[in-house]
């Protein structure tokens, strides 16, 4: 679900207006199609994130990915550029410099990376990948029928793993809760936390990491 997740509005709008010139391709290949591949584009620019970060630490002994986080759609929407570029074909003008359209994408992603130093490189990159795969039809196989029982599936997986969240909730009612909400393999875990602010007597609530994880602490 990180993919639809951002970090502040400008981010997501600023995601939404590129999302926008893929728009065509709604047209070109059907809502049903564009749709499949947007869900693979979610989820295998997530895994190849992850790889790289697994190789990254592993292999290379960069332990500093151990603490990154990736959110947004910006996966999906280099995604979309790049198949897109491949299906227009021939050569543009990006920036008044004439290039190869299959080579757009990477441009826009260096140009990113000089514009936003923060933005997830790997996470780009990942979801051009995977948009030169799904155009060249590595993943015909992947029919509807296919796709309808994964997405049931991956639904159901969603709601099973928030349900500890959601039932946890639903018994609190509307009462903020004063605990400390940290994420696990197995749900969501209250670590009990009753301090109040000394001036004004008011709990307050923060996000920090703590150990790696995003955790919420209301005060």
């Amino acid at each position: 679900s990180s993919s639809f997740a951002h970090q502040q509005p400008l981010h997501l709008i600023f995601n939404m207006v590129t999302l926008w010139n893929a728009a065509p391709m709604e047209i070109h290949l059907g809502s049903l199609r564009y749709m499949k591949y947007t869900f693979l584009l979610v989820i295998l620019s997530m895994v190849t994130v992850t790889a790289f970060y697994y190789a990254a630490i592993y292999f290379f002994d960069r332990t500093y990915y151990r603490h990154v986080y990736s959110l947004g759609y910006s996966c999906v929407v280099f995604g979309w550029m790049m198949y897109q570029c491949e299906v227009s074909g021939g050569t543009l003008s990006y920036f008044g410099l004439p290039m190869p359209a299959r080579l757009a994408p990477f441009a826009a992603l260096f140009l990113t990376q000089l514009i936003v130093p923060n933005a997830s490189f790997i996470g780009h990159l990942s979801g051009i990948i995977i948009g030169e795969l799904i155009f060249q039809g590595l993943f015909d196989w992947f029919v509807d029928s296919i796709f309808f029982v994964v997405l049931a599936i991956s639904v159901l997986a969603t709601l099973y793993t928030l349900r500890p969240m959601l039932s946890s909730n639903a018994s609190q009612g509307s009462v903020t809760s004063p605990d400390m909400r940290m994420s696990r393999p197995g749900g969501w875990m209250a670590v009990p936390n009753t301090s109040m602010d000394e001036e004004s007597g008011e709990r307050r609530t923060e996000m920090k990491v703590v150990d790696g994880v995003l955790v919420r602490v209301t005060r």
